[in-house]
């Protein structure tokens, strides 16, 4: 049950951010926080990320949707092991950013992106983000090193 809250929070908490993003800021607007090192901007995605794709929102949607039926699954699937807690988070985080964006696809044919780095290299700077994306992260590196630290405590590699 915690893990189907977790991925209803942040579902829900993105819909209110993109919300709001799309109710106050502008497609040319630009906020500088913290110093210019974070940037509120509003863009409007229809790939993934680096507009991967976006020519293709079609093929993209489908995609979205396979990943996220695959995460959904293998949560579902790990959900009555109890060793497996940093997996099931992971798993919840990525379901929960995934259904966030595939909401946004279906319904707008776009991602809302809100935030940039003023920061690092040219390309990394014009790249935009959302929430959803550093859950979707977070929870395959937390995933990446559940895997990992267990086929290195078990020879037989079984989650």
């Amino acid at each position: 049950m915690l893990y189907i809250i977790i991925i209803i929070s942040i579902f829900l908490s993105e819909c209110c951010v993109k919300r709001h993003m799309d109710r106050v800021r502008t497609l040319k607007e630009r906020r500088p926080l913290a110093g210019g090192r974070i940037i509120l901007k509003k863009y409007y995605n229809t790939g993934a990320a680096g507009n991967l794709l976006s020519s293709r929102p079609g093929i993209m949607l489908c995609i979205h949707g396979a990943v996220l039926g695959t995460v959904s699954a293998a949560l579902c699937h790990m959900l009555h092991r109890q060793e497996t807690g940093i997996l099931k988070l992971g798993l919840a985080f990525m379901a929960g950013g995934g259904l966030s964006n595939l909401y946004d696809r279906l319904t707008k044919g776009h991602v809302v992106d809100y935030l940039s780095f003023g920061f690092g290299p040219k390309r990394f700077c014009r790249l935009v983000f959302n929430a959803a994306d550093f859950f979707v992260f977070t929870g395959a590196v937390l995933c990446a090193a559940q895997v990992i630290a267990k086929k290195t405590l078990s020879p037989q590699g079984d989650l």
